[in-house]
């Protein structure tokens, strides 16, 4: 219940101004939530508004005010005080780097996040055996595809692509779509803008025992609970 209802007020908290990423760590100790910031100024914006967030209220009422402790810690980075202006800081994802994710039965990297691009995009790196994604719509972000191995079958808004090395497709939020892996393993990127999509990924993920497809049955999510949980995130299963 404290997790559902703190996705409850996510939309609101990332219109605010400045708003980079946020994520909840849990410990022996109990909850931690980060907000990373373009600036210490809108983040201490953010805290004089936050009351007034829709679902708030029942959100705070999961928590014991008498042990919330709220600190405020500057993150130095490449690119000096750009970053505190909200202007992503140069910075180069190699090859072999990015996090590694089972994801789906598929290897998931990612490759760009929306802390590293200020709230920009999300790049993900996904590779995968043939297959089938099933139908499904994001709310909150726009989806593009470069295929560079394999071939696909993508249906975006009801209309059928074949696509092959090279291709690139554009996937409008709110635009139902899903693709069909005909000869693989193909090899992916997916980008997400604005950013922000990696949390739905970690969340019905786990890290990658090896940089490979896992195997059959490896990683996966409960899958009945999965549509729930990419509720919380923005993205509707619908088939």
């Amino acid at each position: 219940m404290f997790l559902q209802t703190r996705d409850e007020v996510n939309d609101e908290v990332r219109k605010l101004k400045g708003f980079l990423n946020r994520r909840l760590l849990k410990s022996e100790g109990g909850w931690t939530e980060i907000f990373e910031w373009a600036g210490m100024d809108s983040a201490k914006a953010a805290r004089e508004v936050w009351s007034t967030l829709p679902g708030i209220k029942n959100y705070c009422s999961m928590v014991n005010i008498a042990s919330l402790k709220v600190g405020y810690h500057p993150v130095a980075a490449v690119g000096g005080d750009e970053a505190d202006r909200g202007i992503p800081s140069a910075f180069c994802s190699h090859a072999l780097e990015g996090e590694a994710r089972w994801w789906l039965g598929s290897l998931a990297v990612i490759k760009a996040t929306s802390a590293q691009t200020a709230g920009q995009f999300t790049l993900v790196e996904v590779l995968e055996n043939e297959g089938e994604a099933p139908l499904h719509v994001h709310h909150r972000e726009d989806e593009s595809f470069q295929v560079m191995e394999g071939e696909i079958e993508f249906e975006i808004g009801g209309k059928k692509i074949m696509a092959g090395p090279g291709s690139f497709l554009f996937g409008p939020r709110d635009v139902p779509h899903r693709y069909t892996v005909k000869r693989g393993p193909v090899r992916m990127l997916f980008f997400f803008t604005p950013g922000g999509f990696e949390d739905l990924l970690r969340a019905t993920s786990v890290p990658a025992g090896d940089r490979c497809i896992p195997p059959d049955g490896e990683g996966m999510p409960d899958m009945e609970t999965f549509p729930d949980v990419v509720r919380r995130y923005g993205c509707e299963l619908l088939g």
